[in-house]
C-alpha cells in the first residue's frame, strides 16, 4: 500500500455535491447526458476549504431548464468562470450561455469571469448553445454552497417584461 503523504489530504477528486441536490432541482427538466460535475469541493469534503465547483456542459439546457434558478447568496460573494475548450482560441466559448444578473440577461460567447456580490439576485444560468464542451467554475468564500430563492421565483422564468438583454460586450439587444 502506498505511503500517505503529508499534504494529500488537501487534494480531492470528489464529484459528489455534498448535502444532495436542492429541492427545486426535481421540478426542472434535466438531461443527465447534458453535463457533469468535474470536481466539487467544500468544507465537508476537505475541512477548512471553501466552496468550489467545476462543471462540464456538453449539451444545451433542455427547453424550460436551467443550471440554477434565480437566487441570492446572503453571506458570501461568488465568482463564476465560463470557459471554452478550443485550444487554438481559448477565448472562444464554443457556445452561448445566458446569465441573469439582477434584471439584466447577459449573453456570453467568449470565455469570461463574473463577480457576483453577496445579495445580488442572479440566475437563471442557461446553456443556450454548445458546440464543444464548456467549463463552468463557481467558487466563493463559504464553507458550503448556500442559496436563497426569493419568494415566487418560479414565476420569473417566463417573464421577459422586466429584463434587459445584454451581449458579452454590454450592447443592449
Amino acid at each position: 500500500m502506498p505511503k500517505k503523504t503529508k499534504y494529500e489530504k488537501l487534494i480531492t477528486t470528489n464529484r459528489e455535491r455534498t448535502g444532495g441536490h436542492p429541492e427545486w432541482a426535481s421540478t426542472v427538466p434535466r438531461d443527465p447526458s447534458g453535463g457533469t460535475i468535474v470536481t466539487w469541493l467544500d468544507g465537508d469534503v476537505i475541512p477548512g476549504a471553501f466552496y468550489y465547483e467545476s462543471f462540464m456542459a456538453l449539451k444545451p439546457s433542455l427547453e424550460g431548464s436551467f443550471n440554477d434558478p434565480p437566487h441570492v447568496h446572503d453571506d458570501w460573494d461568488e465568482i463564476i468562470g465560463i470557459y471554452g475548450t478550443n485550444p487554438a482560441d481559448p477565448t472562444d466559448l464554443g457556445g452561448e450561455i445566458q446569465l441573469t444578473l439582477g434584471d439584466e440577461v447577459h449573453s456570453f460567447t467568449k470565455s469570461c469571469a463574473v463577480y457576483v456580490p453577496r445579495g445580488l439576485l442572479h440566475g437563471p444560468l442557461v446553456f443556450k448553445k454548445i458546440t464543444r464542451p464548456v467549463i463552468l467554475v463557481t467558487t466563493g468564500p463559504s464553507k458550503n454552497y448556500t442559496q436563497r430563492l426569493p419568494e415566487g421565483w418560479e414565476k420569473t422564468l417566463g417573464s421577459k417584461s422586466t429584463m434587459r438583454r445584454l451581449d458579452y460586450g454590454g450592447k443592449k439587444k
